[in-house]
């Protein structure tokens, strides 16, 4: 799956968001925690997927946070 299409929203400088409307199954938003370099990285490996994925698990309350390590 290719993450170009994925609609990420800037919620501050270096705070971007996965609507928890991407996904039937996601429960919360997906937090990423990444500066303008950094999400031009996650955009070649799965971190945003992932992130997504994240957001379904049972118990999550506000949002999954995800802190990418490229």
């Amino acid at each position: 799956m290719s993450t170009k299409n994925i609609p990420l929203k800037q919620i501050s400088k270096n705070i971007w968001e996965i609507p928890k409307d991407f996904r039937p199954y996601m429960r919360v938003p997906a937090r990423i925690i990444a500066n303008e370099y950094l999400m031009k990285d996650i955009h070649k490996d799965q971190t945003l997927i992932q992130a997504a994925n994240v957001t379904s698990l049972p118990g999550i309350k506000k949002f999954s946070v995800t802190l990418p390590d490229t």
